[in-house]
Formats: structure tokens, sequence, C-alpha cells
């Protein structure tokens, strides 16, 4: 059989082009109604570009060291895979000192920047995670307590005393980090602790710790 001249094109794939994705094929089984036999169906779906996908990191709940590192991961995938800012939705009610340092040190030494946004309560040792992102917004109904973290130590009285040693550094480090963003004392800050003192999104914004009111018309303009 001689071929035919011009060569005819390789038939057109049907399914539709959608930039970033890649198509590929998988063939499960599904049970049909008419015989009760197993029919095979073609279903398409998408794997998306690793360069497409959202920038963004959710840190919701009380978060443990296992959870932070989760996270440390997913923040240093991302700073790897563009420049562009990486969102960080807020909502964590408290977390250990240790988890939220091993983000807020891994926040410190991406190249990009961190955008934070506080959708819900977010307190205590939480608020140093806050305290690293280079943009800090909340959404209206989203609220901060501001309290001082407390741990519970077991061992021996060496190990004990070792323990409450660090804790009390991290402690100072949270006030520190809050203090340089906010652009009040220690002092004050530390006793507003002491208080467990709630902050609405006007006040959390009057106070410093936020730059911004998600959906709040600036000054001027209501």
């Amino acid at each position: 059989m001689s071929a035919s001249f011009p060569p005819e094109p390789p038939p057109r794939d049907p399914r539709p082009f959608r930039p970033g994705f890649t198509p590929f094929e998988e063939e499960p089984l599904v049970r049909s109604h008419a015989d009760d036999a197993l029919t095979p169906i073609r279903v398409t779906t998408y794997e998306v570009h690793p360069l497409r996908r959202p920038r963004m990191v959710m840190v919701y709940g009380e978060l443990d060291g296992e959870r932070a590192t989760e996270v440390c991961s997913e923040l240093m995938t991302l700073d790897a895979l563009g420049d562009g800012p990486i969102t960080m939705h807020l909502r964590a009610r408290d977390m250990t000192l240790d988890a939220a340092f091993s983000l807020v040190d891994t926040i410190d030494v991406l190249r990009c920047p961190v955008h934070a946004l506080v959708v819900g309560e977010v307190g205590g040792a939480a608020l140093a995670v806050l305290a690293s992102a280079q943009r800090r917004e909340m959404t209206r109904h989203a609220v901060l307590r501001l309290d001082e973290p407390t741990q519970g130590f077991d061992g021996t009285a060496a190990e004990l005393a070792m323990r409450e040693k660090e804790h009390r550094r991290l402690i100072a480090a949270l006030y520190q980090r809050l203090s340089e963003v906010t652009g009040r004392a220690v002092e004050e800050i530390r006793d507003d602790a002491e208080r467990r003192r709630i902050f609405t999104a006007t006040q959390a914004l009057a106070y410093g710790f936020v730059h911004d009111v998600a959906g709040m018309a600036p000054p001027g303009l209501t």
C-alpha cells in the first residue's frame, strides 16, 4: 500500500487546551446499570504546572512540631519555585513556642516576602509567626489574643531548670519581635499579655500588629 502524499496530519486531541495544565488519562472501571457489567470509561484529569500553583500556605489549628515542619517545607518549596510573595493564611489559637519559632526562623531566611492574612483567632506564640511576615492583614471579624504562652514540662530537676530557661528565652524573643513590629515598648506588651488582652481588627491595626484590615475602606473614603 502506497503512502498518501502529502501525509495526513495526526488526529486532533478533542480535549480542551488549558494553559499551565498537562492532560493525562485514567481509565477507572464503573458498573453499568444496563447489564451490571464493568464498563471502562475515559476520564481526563489535569496536573497543575508547578510554576502555576497558588503561592499560598494555610496555618490552621493548634500547631505542634510535626505540623510546623510540614508548613516550613511548604514555604521552602514555594520559595524555590519563584520570587513572588507567599500568602500565609493564619487561624491558630495557639501553638508551642518551639513550633512558632521554627516557622519564624524559616520565614526569616526565605528569599521571597511572606504576606500574612489573619482569618480567625490568632493568639499566644502564633503572634510571633504573624509578626515575622513582611505584610500583615486581618479580615474584619478576625481577632488577636495577646497572652503569655504556657507549657508544662516533665523530667529531672536539672532538665526542668534547663527547659524553663529556654522557655523564658523564647518568651523574651516573642515580646521583642512584637515590639519591633508595633513600635511599642517590651514592657507595655508584656503588661498587655498579662492582662490577656483581646484585639479586634481595628484595635490590632491601631496597636500596630497589622498594616491593614482586608475589606475595610481607607480613611477618608467611607
